[in-house]
């Protein structure tokens, strides 16, 4: 995966590494400068731009990035959503448990199963708010069924919920809550420091690492969550695969760069170093009006599937009961409302209140030959009131009609004498349509690696590592095309993206300068340094030199040195004293 390597280092070394004049430059040494020491370097800046240079990367390649670039690179928003251009996986996935033979189904699926199978036919009022209809019902010739499906207004064979509510909810409660679906990785911009972004509800966040693991990775980035105080059980469980690269997947890069490494200063032992020229050419390397800049092959044809998926959600310990009070207004007081978003009594409740929050209706039900009511049943936004005439007996009290579905589906959920607590829904599908086609994956992996280029950062510096040392600063001058004010020399104070690397891709050192630039004053309270745009740099702090010019600088462990900018060296080079002076 090196971008030319080995022919770039020769080429580096065999005109920036030879003898100035015909004399052989002093032996570097490697002992730590002491406080009033002087020593003198001499750094040279060549250039070797390399045009539409291709690099390719197989699945093999991208395996062997380091884990950390694997995630850094944002490829897509999977859409669970229901929107008009959206798949609607999650109510695929639920129409598709609604219709599968119990028998074959784990004691957790088919929780879930007859939830969505629920009907006013088969709801069992017993223990709930409405109970007190069972015991009226021999006494005034009504059937309980049909009072709660015309209060719900649906048939006695109809469902409650339908996947469409019960996957809004879902979506909004348990996976938008979860912080991996909240936030993916982005540019570091001035309002983005930290390189995150959000995701809108209703989206996961797909980096290569997911792709290039058949989306293995979902069931750990989207399982149990605990940090920074934020807890979440998850909703993802067990084994996810989806194939979307296949065995012979090519991501081709075209890229224009100065492909030899700057030189450098390692202030601690005044020695030169090597930095790698990629991280300042970013904005530049790829020339996007170019079709070819990207080019992406090996994609799963047609539209991809998960191929195996299991979802779960946690149940509260504890039996919640609906509430009684029509306030809050249009929510009511049931327990459930202060369970945590991701448990199923609060996905339930919320279901309920989304589908039946505008129900309003007056019924009236009378025995057989009469016309006089017994029994009204009124209903006004949700909240129900059931009277019973001629005091036969005591009504149901007044309650929300998701409270009443509420307590039916708790009670339906642990039919056969399940403990409280481990009624929860699991269920794990196959071959579910992810919703989306290859062509549609392409473009939009296109147009994100195009918004933010930098996420390629890393996997250019890798293809291209020319590093080697530790740098503080390096110089640079600027290509004879940049304007009359830019021309010359600079002098570049790395960034944490200059920074060494281990294999893993992790740094060698924190970025850990107090006072990153160069500056007029010992103290460093003077900067002169800014991080104007130079050739598409925007990210180091950096100052235009000439001979004579005296600059303060930080190096490690907060040692400051004064850079004395000597004479240039030939039309490609400049010598600098390096004094330690605290």
């Amino acid at each position: 995966m090196r971008w030319a390597r080995a022919a770039v280092l020769a080429l580096g070394c065999a005109l920036g590494c030879g003898s100035i004049g015909g004399e052989l430059p002093p032996l570097p040494t490697t002992e730590p400068m002491a406080v009033g020491e002087r020593r003198e370097v001499e750094l040279r800046f060549l250039r070797f731009d390399v045009t539409n240079f291709e690099q390719t990367l197989t699945r093999e390649d991208v395996l062997a990035l380091p884990r950390r670039v694997q995630e850094r690179l944002w490829l897509l928003d999977l859409d669970l959503s229901n929107g008009p251009s959206a798949p609607r996986l999650l109510d695929n996935a639920l129409t598709a448990i609604k219709n599968l033979d119990p028998a074959t189904l784990s004691p957790a699926s088919r929780n879930l199963q007859r939830l969505l199978k629920m009907t006013p036919d088969t709801a069992d009022l017993q223990g709930t708010s409405l109970e007190q209809l069972i015991e009226l019902a021999p006494l005034l010739g009504i059937s309980p069924r049909e009072v709660l499906a015309g209060m719900l207004g649906v048939n006695v064979e109809d469902t409650f919920l339908s996947p469409q509510v019960i996957s809004e909810t879902i979506l909004q409660l348990v996976i938008a809550t979860h912080p991996a679906a909240q936030k993916r990785p982005g540019p570091v911009t001035a309002e983005h420091p930290d390189g995150l972004y959000p995701v809108a509800p209703g989206f996961l966040p797909v980096t290569l690492a997911d792709a290039v693991s058949d989306f293995s990775t979902l069931s750990t980035k989207f399982g149990p969550y605990n940090a920074g105080g934020v807890k979440h059980p998850g909703f993802i469980a067990g084994e996810t695969r989806a194939r979307v690269l296949g065995d012979d997947f090519r991501m081709t890069v075209r890229a224009n760069a100065n492909a030899l490494p700057y030189k450098g200063v390692d202030l601690t032992t005044a020695s030169v170093a090597s930095v790698n020229p990629v991280p300042s050419q970013i904005r530049g390397l790829f020339d996007f009006d170019d079709p070819n800049w990207l080019r992406i092959e090996g994609l799963t044809p047609g539209s991809p599937v998960l191929e195996s998926l299991t979802f779960r959600i946690a149940e509260s310990p504890q039996f919640l009961p609906g509430g009684q009070s029509p306030l809050p207004s249009q929510v009511g007081n049931s327990p459930a409302w202060q369970a945590p978003p991701w448990q199923l009594e609060r996905v339930l409740i919320e279901g309920g209140r989304r589908a039946f929050q505008d129900r309003s209706t007056l019924l009236s039900f009378s025995q057989p030959g009469k016309t006089e009511p017994l029994v009204t049943a009124q209903v006004d936004k949700g909240w129900q009131q059931i009277a019973v005439l001629a005091n036969i007996g005591s009504p149901p009290s007044p309650s929300y009609l998701w409270d009443i579905l509420l307590e039916v589906a708790q009670v339906r959920l642990h039919d056969g004498g399940i403990p409280e607590g481990e009624a929860g829904v699991e269920f794990t599908l196959t071959n579910v349509p992810v919703g989306t086609d290859t062509d549609a994956i392409t473009q939009a992996i296109r147009s994100n690696l195009q918004a933010d280029p930098a996420s390629l950062l890393d996997v250019a510096t890798r293809i291209l590592d020319s590093s080697s040392g530790d740098a503080d600063f390096y110089y640079y001058r600027a290509s004879p095309g940049a304007s009359p004010s830019q021309q010359g020399d600079w002098l570049f104070f790395v960034a944490e993206s200059d920074l060494p690397r281990d294999e893993d891709g992790s740094l060698m050192r924190g970025y850990d300068y107090k006072s990153p630039g160069f500056f007029a004053d010992e103290a460093l309270s003077e900067k002169r340094s800014s991080k104007v745009e130079l050739e598409g740099d925007t990210e180091h702090e950096k100052v235009r030199v000439r001979e004579g010019d005296r600059l303060f600088v930080e190096g490690k462990r907060g040692a400051v040195f004064r850079v004395e900018v000597g004479p240039a060296s030939g039309i490609n080079g400049r010598r600098f004293s390096l004094v330690r002076v605290r």
